[in-house]
């Protein structure tokens, strides 16, 4: 299993929705990690603190999977993308704590 490391942020299209109109998409961005969650597939998510540009602005997320084309997959599903007004920048991220406890035979 890898990790990806991902950054989301405002595309323009955004300016052109009302806060009314982002919320419902807002919504269910939320509900759609929070679903990666329960599945194992998002290990953390969450928007960054202090945003005093916008009132719904930039996050991140780490998901695991096993290559890029289907972390980027994943991340094309969100709500916020899938109606461009957010897009994402992806790194491959080394976990490195907590350890992976080895498996005995």
């Amino acid at each position: 299993m890898k990790y990806f490391f991902f950054t989301i942020q405002k595309t323009p299209k955004r300016n052109e929705f009302t806060t009314e109109e982002v919320l419902p998409i807002l919504h269910a961005h939320t509900a759609y990690f929070k679903k990666l969650g329960a599945e194992g597939i998002c290990v953390m998510a969450g928007p960054f603190k202090n945003q005093t540009d916008n009132e719904l602005g930039a996050g991140c997320y780490v998901l695991a999977a096993e290559s890029e084309e289907e972390a980027r997959k994943l991340a094309d599903a969100d709500p916020f993308c899938v109606h461009r007004i957010y897009d994402y920048k992806v790194w491959e991220w080394t976990k490195v704590v907590p350890e992976q406890s080895a498996v005995s035979s």
